[in-house]
């Protein structure tokens, strides 16, 4: 009996339709991402030209700007007399300086004239004594020592000071008080006052002359009781 063989087939190279249709497949991917690669890098390459280009343009544009004003700024510098303006800059620097004076001055003789509104006819002060506050500003303390005529007119220069608002020193003279009343040998009647000023009076410019109606001694009683 003959003896039968089967043999499998196996091609001994690749399929020529197998081969043919893989390889340029393959070959385009790798063709297609190598482009789009270099694409992109072509891209930022020349925005980065372009940004040194634009940096650069505009540093040219400042320098040329700059350039610009200093010729304009020494253009202009010519226009005005420097001179000139230096030695208004000293007179305005005196001028500061005499303001800065004027309010800071304390012109204090003018206390004799604040004295001279609420004195009356018939007292006289004879010694004063003004105290300035150290450190924080405050009135000033005055102190007065004087005599009258009779006890009535030391009544009536205390009724003087009640009436202060008449001769327009409310403001001016505060707290003031008659104090100590003693008859003297002669008649006479030595008192003691004291009060307190408002040291704005004393500001060199500020007026002091305020107008008042009367002085006291026109308001004086006509009777002579204060004789």
């Amino acid at each position: 009996m003959e003896t039968k063989f089967q043999t499998s087939f196996i091609p001994k190279r690749p399929m020529q339709g197998m081969a043919g249709g893989l390889a340029p497949q393959a070959q385009r991917v790798a063709h297609g991402g190598a482009s789009i690669f270099m694409t992109i890098a072509v891209v930022i390459f020349v925005a980065s030209v372009a940004s040194i280009g634009a940096v650069y343009g505009w540093k040219q544009y400042l320098l040329g700007a700059q350039t610009g004003y200093s010729s304009s700024l020494a253009q202009r510098e010519k226009e005005f007399n420097l001179d000139q303006i230096s030695l208004m800059k000293a007179q305005a620097s005196k001028i500061i300086l005499a303001r800065q004076l004027i309010s800071n001055h304390m012109a204090v003789s003018k206390i004799f004239s604040v004295i001279s509104q609420l004195t009356s006819e018939n007292v006289r002060f004879l010694t004063m004594d003004l105290t300035v506050p150290a450190g924080t500003p405050g009135p000033f303390q005055m102190s007065l020592s004087g005599y009258g005529r009779s006890f009535p007119s030391v009544a009536f220069q205390s009724d003087v000071l009640n009436q202060l608002d008449k001769y327009g020193l409310r403001t001016v003279v505060k707290n003031a008080i008659v104090s100590n009343p003693v008859l003297n040998h002669n008649g006479t009647v030595s008192f003691g006052f004291t009060a307190q000023i408002d040291p704005s009076t004393f500001a060199y410019s500020k007026n002091l002359a305020a107008p008042s109606s009367q002085s006291p001694a026109q308001s004086a009683p006509v009777n002579g009781s204060n004789q």
